[in-house]
């Protein structure tokens, strides 16, 4: 391994040493950490650990073919103290500041999709349905009016027929039977009760 391959190596290690800390960080503060033990996040927490080592070999791997020696370590270790101690502040704050600018973008966002569309549409339906309400309430007043007049003069006409055919008569001698049933059904419903 040339000199220059092991300079590169170096600070790409020294890179994802800074990587690891800021990645740590951000999974943090992501994660809730419980007080009892949780299989969800343990097997978060392995999973985590498992992309950090594939993508530190995977730089290691670009850097010098995957080649591991013992300042490969004392580099990524260099860099989490480097980013211990220099960067973790600032990147703290750089993160709360972009989560909090996703928050509101993300509100902003729900806000204009409320305002310039749910909003409309609901105002739009509402008047839809007034005017099917109004229109329907005119047909059913259109066809009632117009079935009142046509029945008059049926009703008019069948009034006629019953009272020519002597149909009243027969109704009139059929009463008294249609009484006593009546009073024959009310009594059993008392016997009942």
């Amino acid at each position: 391994m040339t000199l220059t391959v092991q300079l590169y190596t170096m600070l790409s290690m020294a890179a994802m040493g800074i990587y690891i800390g800021a990645a740590i960080d951000t999974y943090g503060r992501f994660t809730r950490k419980r007080p009892s033990f949780n299989w969800f996040v343990a097997c978060s927490d392995l999973l985590f650990w498992l992309m950090q080592a594939l993508v530190v070999f995977y730089i290691l791997l670009q850097a010098n073919n995957g080649e591991i020696r013992f300042y490969i370590f004392l580099a990524l270790l260099c860099g989490y103290a480097a980013y211990q101690s220099l960067f973790r502040r600032l990147y703290q704050t750089l993160l709360e500041r972009l989560i909090t600018i996703v928050i509101q973008t993300y509100r902003i966002t729900i806000k204009l999709i409320v305002v310039l569309l749910i909003n409309p549409i609901k105002y739009l339906l509402k008047v839809l349905y007034s005017l099917c309400m109004m229109v329907l309430s005119a047909c059913l007043a259109v066809i009632l009016f117009l079935l009142r007049i046509i029945w008059r003069p049926i009703k008019w006409l069948l009034f006629l027929l019953y009272k020519w055919t002597g149909l009243n008569q027969q109704v009139n001698k059929l009463k008294p039977i249609f009484r006593k049933m009546k009073g024959f059904l009310q009594s059993m419903r008392k016997k009942k009760e």
